[in-house]
């Protein structure tokens, strides 16, 4: 992440859940995207506080979630 936090998300496959930083109580839920970074296709923003966040792939485009980080 940007801020170098270190959080916990729940993964499955492609797809992962996780709370934003704000606090908001709800999760935040995307997919993993391409190697080559983050799209607007696949860039996941807090509706709370408009944190951008990506899931990033291990291995290949859309592959299993490597992690998730805050998109610049």
């Amino acid at each position: 992440m940007l801020n170098a936090q270190r959080r916990q998300a729940v993964v499955t496959g492609n797809n992962a859940a996780w709370l934003c930083i704000c606090g908001r109580t709800l999760p935040l839920v995307g997919r993993s995207g391409s190697l080559k970074g983050v799209s607007e296709g696949t860039r996941i923003d807090c509706s709370d506080c408009h944190h951008r966040y990506s899931v990033v792939p291990e291995g290949k485009d859309q592959g299993a979630v490597k992690e998730v980080r805050e998109a610049a």
